[in-house]
């Protein structure tokens, strides 16, 4: 890649609503087109929690009732897959890519290698050691997964993510545009399982053996690591393997006009959606 490496711009956060961050990942492919460069941000959710569904999944999957008495908004993702709450501790990551960029992998299975690689690395740096879930176990794994267990996207496993004692730590998505790729990156301080059971329209005889269940394959921060890393420590144990891997240097850029216009235009695809009653 060049004797003097690469840049990736690190993008501040937006610091906003669900409504805002989501939008900021359509922006980061937008900006693609302008800057042909990579880029990469980090947040965390805010106070107020949120539920984020799929964007294929039915709102018959919530509870509507129950998001209302417990003030949780309901948002709908660009991404697939299902139910994903947003809650202090849930730390985020969202990387955009050209299409013709080195790691753009024409194959969606694939195209998670280098990822999850570099989170693997980024995790032993605090000690955390994982293990990479490859092609063909997700794919058996999604085959035999129970349909309850899949009312939480972290119920599910995909290619690359990564496993400690064969619970989920990190969760991955993709969004594929004209524009490039958006990568997207979840993983939890504290895991909300209990909550989230809550949010969904799951049946009270079932909604034990759902908390159970997801409690056998999901873990977090606070479980593997006796100090588990906050956002910033993250950030900076990440562009250090990158730069290690792939001669990429992290700098840090403010957002393009274009891309600020772009999260003012797409916004309203994000807002809370409207809960009967």
């Amino acid at each position: 890649m060049g004797s003097n490496g690469v840049t990736w711009r690190l993008l501040p956060p937006v610091h906003g609503d669900p409504a805002s961050e989501l939008a900021a990942g359509t922006a980061m492919l937008a900006g693609l087109v302008t800057t042909h460069q990579p880029a990469l941000r980090w947040y965390t959710a805010g106070p107020q929690p949120a539920l984020v569904i799929g964007s294929g999944q039915k709102l018959s999957e919530v509870d509507q009732l129950a998001l209302r008495q417990q003030g949780v908004t309901l948002h709908r993702r660009a991404s697939g897959g299902t139910a994903v709450l947003f809650v202090p501790g849930f730390l985020m990551q969202d990387i955009a890519l050209p299409l013709d960029h080195p790691l753009a992998h024409p194959d969606v299975s694939e195209s998670y290698r280098w990822l999850g690689e570099v989170w693997q690395a980024t995790l032993m740096q605090f000690g955390i050691q994982t293990r990479l879930i490859d092609i063909a176990t997700a794919r058996t794994d999604r085959q035999m997964l129970d349909t309850l267990t899949a009312r939480a996207c972290f119920g599910g496993r995909s290619p690359y993510e990564l496993l400690v004692n064969d619970r989920k730590l990190v969760g991955f998505a993709q969004v594929r545009r004209r524009e490039g790729m958006l990568f997207q990156v979840g993983v939890y301080t504290h895991w909300p399982g209990q909550q989230l059971s809550t949010l969904l329209a799951i049946l009270p005889a079932e909604r034990q053996l759902f908390i159970e269940r997801l409690a056998g394959r999901v873990t977090d921060l606070a479980t593997v690591c006796a100090s588990p890393p906050d956002l910033h420590r993250l950030a900076t144990a990440f562009a250090t393997v990158l730069h290690q891997r792939y001669d990429v240097r992290v700098t840090s850029s403010d957002w393009t006009e274009e891309e600020l216009k772009t999260i003012a235009s797409v916004q309203s695809r994000f807002l809370p959606l409207d809960l009967e009653g």
